[in-house]
C-alpha cells in the first residue's frame, strides 16, 4: 500500500500536486502535506479529510513512501537527500537534480519507460521542456532532426503565487506598473538573469534538458519571455530536419500521439487553462525549405507543466514494482 506526502504543499505547483493525486485517484492509503515551519499547523484538504501542516522531518518519512517535490532548488538540496537516506521515493520537480546522470528526467509519454521501479528519485522537468517534448517526440518519425529553434510566452503563475498576486495587483491599479519588471500589459524578455553567455536559466533548462528527455543530441535555440496571462505556456517551435517533410504527415503524428491534441480553429492559453492537454497549433511547412516544420505549442504550465507529470511518473512508477 502506497503512503504519499507533498513537500511545499501550500506552494501553488505543490496545491496543484493535491488537486491532481484527488483528480486521478492517486492509489494511497495515506496522505501527508509538508512545508515550511512557516506553515505548520495549516491544514489542507485531501479527500474530504483535512490534513495539517508538517514540517517534514526525517521521523516523518517511511520507507517506501511516495514524495512529490514542489520546491525550489536550493530547498530541494536539503530535503531530498535526506528522504532518500530514510529509503523513500522522491518524484522531484526542481532544477536539483534534472541533469544529474544518475535521474531519470521523464515525460511518460517520450521515456517513461525507462522507469524500472528501483529508482530512488525520478527529476520532473521543467515546464516549458515538458510541452515541447511531449509534442516533439512523434516527429522522430519524419526524419533526424538537425535544429530546433523555440520562442516560449510562459504565463505569469509560472513564477508562483507572489507573481500572481502583483499582476493582479498592477492589473487593478493598487500596485504601480510603469517599471521595466511589471508584467502587467509587459513583455519580460529574460527569465532569470541571463548568464556570461546571454542566456537565461529558463533558456539553458529548457536546451539541456530536452535533449536528455529525447536521448539525441542536436542544438536547440531558445528564447523565453513572461507574459501577462495567468496561465498556460505558448511555445512557437521551428524544427529543421534532415529530409523533406510534410505538414500533413506532422499533424497525423500529432494527432496519434499520446497527450497530444491537435488544434482546428486555433488555439490560446484559454484553451489549455486547467486541462491535462498538450496543444499543437498552426501545423505548416516552411515555404522556403521543406525540411522545415513550424508549429505551436501550448499546455497548463501547472498542470501537464508540473503536477500532472509528476503524478503519471509516479503512477508509471508504482506499476513497476
Amino acid at each position: 500500500m502506497i503512503n504519499c506526502g507533498v513537500v511545499g504543499a501550500t506552494g501553488l505547483v505543490g496545491e496543484t500536486m493535491i488537486k491532481v493525486l484527488q483528480d486521478r485517484s492517486f492509489p494511497s492509503v495515506s496522505f501527508h502535506p509538508f512545508a515550511s515551519d512557516r506553515s505548520e499547523g495549516k491544514v489542507v484538504r485531501y479527500r474530504n479529510i483535512d490534513y495539517p501542516v508538517e514540517v517534514l522531518r526525517p521521523e516523518t518519512i517511511n520507507k517506501g513512501m511516495i514524495l512529490f517535490g514542489a520546491t525550489s532548488a536550493n530547498i530541494a538540496k536539503n530535503w531530498v537527500p535526506m528522504c532518500i537516506a530514510k529509503e523513500a521515493v522522491v518524484i522531484d520537480n526542481s532544477s536539483a537534480f534534472r541533469m544529474d546522470p544518475d535521474v531519470l528526467l521523464v515525460v511518460p509519454e517520450v521515456n517513461g519507460h525507462l522507469i524500472t521501479g528501483k529508482e530512488n528519485i525520478i527529476a520532473n522537468p521543467n515546464c516549458s521542456t515538458i510541452q515541447l517534448a511531449v509534442a516533439l517526440n512523434p516527429l522522430a518519425q519524419l526524419g533526424r532532426i538537425e535544429w530546433i529553434s523555440v520562442s516560449t510566452y510562459q504565463a505569469v503563475s509560472g513564477a508562483g503565487t507572489p507573481a500572481l498576486e502583483e499582476l493582479k495587483r498592477q492589473q487593478n491599479g493598487t500596485l504601480p506598473a510603469n517599471t521595466a519588471d511589471s508584467i502587467h500589459e509587459n513583455i519580460i524578455t529574460s527569465i532569470g538573469p541571463p548568464d556570461t553567455g546571454g542566456y537565461c536559466g529558463e533558456e539553458v533548462k529548457l536546451m539541456n534538458e530536452t535533449c536528455k528527455i529525447i536521448g539525441m543530441d542536436f542544438p536547440i535555440f531558445a528564447a523565453t519571455a513572461r507574459v501577462p496571462v495567468r496561465t498556460g505556456h505558448t511555445e512557437a517551435v521551428v524544427v529543421k530536419f534532415d529530409n523533406p517533410v510534410q505538414s500533413n504527415e506532422a499533424t497525423r503524428l500529432f494527432a496519434e500521439s499520446p497527450g497530444v491534441t491537435v488544434s482546428e480553429s486555433g488555439a490560446s492559453p484559454l484553451d489549455v487553462e486547467d486541462t491535462d492537454i498538450v496543444i499543437v497549433d498552426r501545423i505548416r511547412n516552411n515555404p522556403r525549405d521543406p525540411s522545415v516544420l513550424q508549429f505551436w505549442v501550448l499546455a497548463d504550465n501547472l498542470r501537464k507543466g508540473a503536477a500532472l507529470n509528476a503524478v503519471q511518473i509516479a503512477e508509471l512508477y508504482i506499476n513497476m514494482i
